[in-house]
């Protein structure tokens, strides 16, 4: 069954059914509120403060059309009542979501967005009468408030302002916390755009005792009670009466939110009309566009397009500008965020990273995770993963080329112990540390863990050592060492002198004949080794670093090949653990097939195709990233489950398992960093330096042309790529030699480039 496909380009995906496989929610959201708005409009809303998220919102908003001559009771928006519309169609946009029904010769249209700077949701409600006679209709809408409990709460009907208020004082424990939290958006509300004839402010009364599946009292009434709700499940509920004519249609419009007091709701009221929200709708439209504004590709696969010009740019921008919704977190995904931020955004990606590297200390070692809030280390933060300083030199090298911004390498940060320095000076102290932190086989101790988290008992003792983040070193210095060159030989010729001493370690400490080792115990005990089991990024970060030679890059790839594939990427590992092995660590007891432990782990399925660019493997490069949209054909929406405007963490990797190829539905990955910088940078070849772009494509052997518009600086470049005899290029129509293409302040380019494939 086909239950959705891209309309618009790819701008919109339409569910054409309300039985999708799971709930298929679009995220509506601003820095300080967060929507979740499935095919049928469930979901909830959240308050975004410091990052982290307080629902205020619940997860219900049920909308009920009743005729009142016929006694017919239904749900536009399909549930709870679940009777079977004649026509159901959700589009979800990049900024809304639009649900369009019939039923009983109604058509209905509900509609939501977020704006980009309040607190609140704004639906808009048509309803079109399609028959040859008016119709009575009454229309009633309810909204779930969220409530802690323990403070009790009410929830009034303001009739002079038209709005419903639900407050509590915000829930605390210590007596000190009282001033803190009463300054919480504690407030929250709901009004509409017209009078209603009723109202309600208890879930208990609107639904009876028969439960959300039946037609609530409320509606059976004709008429909700009016009373406030005191110390109970709180709603927001309106009733209207409409008349429509035949041929005609009736619009209202609902504002659901949080705010800081009462008057300001109140002065929110007071300017909600039609002109009011279309305003809105245009200012929330224009900043979307420039939003996602930065890239443009256009390529033989309308997936591939549709996500790199829409879907990845909004994932991307909230995984970044809400820190993946929490302020409990590691800096390696705030930097690679960031990184892929920066492919969009660069000036305001630029933030990000530059505030993780105030939290280096001037050793070089930088906290892996932390709360943004600095609230006191618990949990993770109590652990010493020793990866940090590697994602603090390959996002920042990633920001200072889209910037192309040399001054930014000299540009003063904080250290977290007081002391500053320029950032190149944070880069070169980052890779010191590293090159110094290393075990007896003179690789990169371990610690608590690397990339891979629960890959935690491989250091308990203080000794173990991470093959992975030795190769991540060599792959970081190779980024970096050209910007230290210029300005401090010395410090890179130490640099260089350890790498490359770090190089013949791992060759010669955990090459294991057909593939690389995933880290050294405590004991000496080789960790993924043949008599082991094979770990994937050892070996897309060993071509990726140049750390395998050519002889040794052909026996990975035909490892990986032979080993790892699936129908929609690489296993992360093979076999995966069954048993506590006291050797790995807490990734041996999670569940095998899924994250870490054998998943198809769809971060690393992007190091493999970084690793496939390299080898200039255009067809393994775009067989990795189509394998890894959840619109993969050998793994559909229909069998992945997932709605496929995102990019999911992992696919459950059990192959003997009825949820082979299952997709987790988790939104926060550092995939969609990863991707985007692959679609631009390697498979278009458009690549931003420090000094202007340069165009070296990666495509698969039967695409015979791609174009795409990039902005670099203040300079727009419009580029098509064409399959050819010769490698050429044409700058607004002249043939061009430099390999770097010329850059003016507000000009707009069109370059032309004939490419000749070579098959590898």
């Amino acid at each position: 069954m086909e239950y959705g496909r891209f309309i618009e380009d790819g701008k919109k995906y339409e569910i054409v059914t309300p039985l999708t496989p799971a709930p298929w929610s679009n995220c509506l959201y601003n820095d300080s509120y967060y929507l979740e708005v499935s095919q049928t409009l469930q979901g909830a809303g959240y308050l975004v403060e410091d990052y982290n998220r307080r629902k205020c919102i619940s997860d219900y908003r049920y909308f009920y059309l009743a005729d009142r001559e016929s006694g017919e009771v239904w749900n536009p928006n399909y549930i709870p009542l679940a009777k079977k519309p004649d026509s159901y169609s959700c589009v979800h946009g990049i900024w809304t979501t639009e649900l369009k029904s019939r039923q009983q010769g109604i058509e209905t249209s509900i509609q939501v967005m977020v704006t980009p700077n309040e607190s609140r949701e704004i639906w808009s409600v048509t309803l079109y009468n399609a028959g040859n006679e008016a119709r009575e209709i009454s229309l009633y809408s309810i909204f779930g408030f969220d409530d802690h409990g323990v403070m009790g709460g009410e929830c009034v009907y303001d009739a002079d302002a038209e709005v419903i208020v639900k407050y509590a004082f915000p829930y605390h424990t210590l007596y000190e916390e009282k001033e803190k939290v009463e300054t919480q958006k504690a407030y929250y509300y709901v009004f509409p755009s017209q009078t209603p004839n009723s109202c309600e402010m208890s879930k208990m009364r609107f639904f009876g005792n028969q439960g959300e599946n039946a037609i609530p009292d409320g509606v059976k009434n004709g008429k909700l009670s009016g009373i406030k709700g005191e110390a109970e499940d709180f709603c927001g509920a309106f009733s209207f009466d409409i008349t429509i004519p035949a041929g005609e249609k009736v619009t209202l419009h609902l504002e659901a939110g949080a705010a800081l007091d009462k008057a300001e709701i109140i002065a929110r009221k007071d300017v909600f009309d039609q002109k009011a929200i279309q305003q809105a709708e245009a200012e929330t439209d224009s900043y979307w566009k420039e939003a996602i504004a930065g890239f443009y590709l256009e390529t033989p696969d309308k997936n591939l397009n549709a996500f790199g010009n829409y879907w990845l740019k909004k994932q991307i921008t909230l995984l970044t500008r809400q820190n993946r919704g929490s302020s409990y977190c590691p800096v390696r995904n705030q930097l690679q965020d960031a990184l892929g931020y920066a492919m969009i955004q660069p000036e305001k990606a630029e933030t990000y990273i530059l505030d993780v590297m105030k939290l280096q200390n001037s050793n070089g070692f930088i906290q892996q995770w932390h709360d943004t809030t600095g609230a006191p280390p618990r949990g993770l933060c109590l652990l010493t993963h020793t990866d940090g300083p590697v994602w603090l030199v390959i996002c920042t090298e990633a920001l200072i080329r889209q910037c192309g911004s040399r001054e930014l390498l000299e540009r003063q940060i904080g250290y977290a112990d007081g002391s500053c320095g320029s950032v190149w000076e944070h880069l070169k102290v980052a890779l010191i540390y590293l090159t110094k932190n290393v075990g007896k086989h003179g690789l990169c101790l371990i610690g608590d863990g690397d990339w891979n988290d629960p890959m935690n008992g491989a250091g308990r003792d203080g000794e173990g050592e991470s093959v992975w983040l030795s190769m991540a070193t060599v792959y970081a210095a190779k980024l970096f060492l050209p910007y230290l060159e210029a300005v401090d030989r010395e410090g890179y010729d130490e640099i260089s002198q350890a790498i490359a001493k770090m190089k013949v370690a791992i060759n010669t400490s955990a090459w294991c004949e057909k593939w690389y080792a995933a880290a050294i115990h405590d004991d000496g005990t080789l960790l993924g080794s043949e008599e082991d089991r094979l770990f994937l990024n050892t070996q897309s970060w060993a071509i990726m670093s140049g750390v395998a030679d050519e002889h040794r890059t052909k026996i990975l790839m035909e490892t990986i090949q032979s080993n790892l594939a699936t129908p929609f990427g690489p296993l992360l590992l093979y076999p995966p653990f069954e048993a506590w092995d006291e050797h790995w660590g807490r990734i041996s007891v999670k569940k095998s097939g899924t994250t870490e432990n054998g998943s198809v782990y769809c971060h690393a399925s992007m190091f493999l195709a970084y690793a496939q660019a390299r080898i200039g493997s255009g067809d393994g490069l775009y067989e990795t990233l189509w394998q890894t949209l959840p619109t993969n054909p050998n793994n559909p929406p229909e069998m992945n489950t997932q709605l496929p405007i995102y990019l999911a963490n992992y696919y459950y990797g059990l192959k003997d398992s009825a949820n082979f190829g299952r997709s987790s539905r988790h939104y926060g990955t550092g995939t969609v960093a990863w991707m985007l910088m692959l679609l631009i940078e390697e498979l278009l070849g458009v690549k931003a330096t420090v000094d202007g772009i340069k165009i070296q494509p990666c495509l698969p052997h039967d695409w015979k042309k791609v174009a795409c518009e990039k902005r670099y600086r203040d300079a727009i470049y419009q580029i098509t790529i064409i399959r050819g005899n010769e490698n050429k290029l044409c700058v607004d129509g002249i043939p061009y030699e430099n390999e770097l293409l010329p850059y003016e302040q507000d000009k707009t380019y069109k370059i032309e480039m004939e490419y000749k494939y070579e098959y590898r």
